[in-house]
């Protein structure tokens, strides 16, 4: 727990900076950047690795904790950067920048063959913030992950700013084979936190791919307080088999921090995929308690007799007074390829989930339960503040030849958009599938103003066959759950079920929307 700093302080840091070398030949290097407080980088993998297990137990644990007090304090941060190097043969890379409080980066393998048998397996990323901020000034100039080129690669880019953001087991370009096992992944953030006259100015995340002939990649950008981005496999197409096993993963985050009387200023996140990558996630999250978990894009994978379950969860029991946040605009943008296979997530706002969606998926389920959860809870108390969106935009690749491609926008406030399927060739027998996304408002408001950047969704272009979802949601809780393009459905003595509720009770006095 970090005990702290206490009394008047100032301190001046210059960042943190990671530069990958380059080669002739095969490349294999993990890069991280970290400058702030409490960051993690734990648990991953990296580079063409085995692992197999039988009758043991696998644990990764990686926590925050900040029960600091600091007072009548003034911290500038530097930038944290990591770029990578580039290969003319094989190239194998992650490059992590965190910037700023209680960010994790854990579980995250990057190619990858695992087996496991009667094994357990269990990954817990956590974040508690309770600490006590008072007549305090914090700066930071960003975090900014940038991939390098190469003729054949798998690539994850990683860049993180604020508080208490999680990336933890999102693989990329893994084989997984699971008998008789257990896999469980956990990520929660909480505030619990006090923050009184405090000024937070942000300096935004960013997080660009490199080029390639053909390339597995993941670009990931989250900036502002409680962003999720967990279990979201990539290229797990070759042989993923699961038997007779359990597989979770819950995604939490609980604010019930204290804001009186401050100023935050969100330098907002961007996620661009590099040119020529056929296989890609882009995904920008700004604001208070995004998430985006359990998303795969091209895995084709086998459950039997197994059961699965996702969970992506926001509670927000905050209170606010007297306050003006302002956040930065959140975009993802893709880049070209050939055949293109892509998924581009903009979120922006407090508590967009974005949860179970497949790209270009083929799963079959036999005598198993697969189960999809998003909720959103807002039981807030604001009183004379006021929140500046800039808004957030997706915009797809483009490709000379296939295209199938999600692009999802969110900004506002409780968005879903939760188990689409694009795309999709899904086989059940003897099984069930749930997915059930739902928003909450109980929250009370009074004498706020309200100003979003609105939410705009744009598709690529193809000179061959297109196959894309658009979805753009602004507002107050938009549901977009349970849709599927291009999609081949056999169910043969089982059942599917979908569920969308938004529910407001909030109470809002001489407040403003706009």
């Amino acid at each position: 727990m970090s005990a702290a700093a206490c009394g008047q302080a100032a301190a001046d840091n210059r960042g943190a900076v990671a530069e990958g070398g380059s080669a002739t030949g095969d490349v294999f290097q993990a890069n991280t950047a970290q400058d702030g407080r409490q960051n993690n980088h734990c648990s991953t993998v990296n580079g063409d690795e085995s692992l197999t297990l039988t009758g043991g137990r696998l644990q990764g644990r990686c926590v925050t904790a900040d029960g600091s007090h600091n007072l009548f304090s003034k911290v500038h941060y530097g930038p944290a950067h990591a770029s990578g190097g580039n290969g003319t043969s094989r190239l194998s890379q992650e490059n992590v920048a965190q910037r700023g409080r209680q960010n994790n980066d854990c579980a995250s393998p990057n190619t990858l063959s695992l087996s496991a048998t009667d094994t357990r397996i269990a990954t817990r990323c956590g974040d508690l913030d309770r600490s006590v901020n008072e007549y305090t000034h914090s700066s930071g100039r960003g975090a900014f992950a940038d991939g390098a080129s190469g003729r054949n690669f798998d690539q994850e880019n990683v860049a993180q700013e604020g508080r208490q953001n999680n990336v933890c087991d999102s693989p990329n370009y893994i084989f997984p084979d699971l008998t008789d096992s257990r896999l469980n992944v956990d990520c929660g953030n909480k505030d619990v936190s006090a923050n009184r006259h405090v000024w937070e100015t942000g300096g935004g995340a960013r997080a660009i791919g490199g080029q390639a002939g053909s390339a597995e990649q993941q670009d990931i950008a989250q900036e502002g307080r409680q962003n999720n981005n967990c279990a979201n496999p990539q290229s797990i197409f070759q042989a993923a088999s699961v038997t007779s096993s359990s597989v979770g993963v819950q995604c939490g985050n609980k604010d019930a921090s204290l804001t009186e009387d401050t100023l935050h200023r969100g330098g907002g996140a961007r996620a661009e995929g590099g040119a020529l990558t056929d296989e890609q996630q882009n995904i920008a999250q700004e604001g208070r308690q995004n998430n985006t978990c359990a998303d795969p894009n091209i895995p084709a994978f086998t459950l039997t007799d197994e059961r699965t379950r996702t969970e992506c969860l926001n509670k927000d029991h905050s209170r606010t007074r007297h306050s003006v946040i302002k956040g930065g605009p959140s975009r993802a943008r893709g880049g070209s390829g050939d055949d293109l296979f892509q998924q581009n997530i903009a979120q922006e706002g407090r508590q967009n989930n974005d949860c179970g969606n497949s790209n270009n998926t083929t799963v079959t389920l036999s005598g198993e339960r697969a189960a999809d959860r998003c909720v959103t809870v807002d039981r807030s108390d604001t009183w004379d503040a006021e929140e500046v969106s800039r808004g957030a935009e997706a915009d797809g690749g483009s490709a000379v030849g296939d295209v199938t491609q999600q692009n999802i926008a969110q900004s506002g406030r409780q968005n879903n958009a939760c188990a689409n399927d694009n795309n999709a060739g899904v086989t059940v027998t003897g099984g069930r599938r749930e997915t059930a996304c739902k928003t909450v408002d109980l929250s009370q408001n009074a004498g706020t103003r309200t100003f979003n950047g609105g939410a705009r969704a744009d598709g690529g272009s193809s000179g061959a066959a297109l196959i894309q979802q658009n979805i753009a949601q602004e507002g107050r809780q938009n549901n977009a759950c349970g849709n599927t393009n291009d999609t081949t459905l056999t169910l043969t003595d089982s059942r599917t079920q979908t569920q969308c509720l938004a529910t407001d009770r909030s109470v809002n006095i001489g407040s403003q929307e706009g």
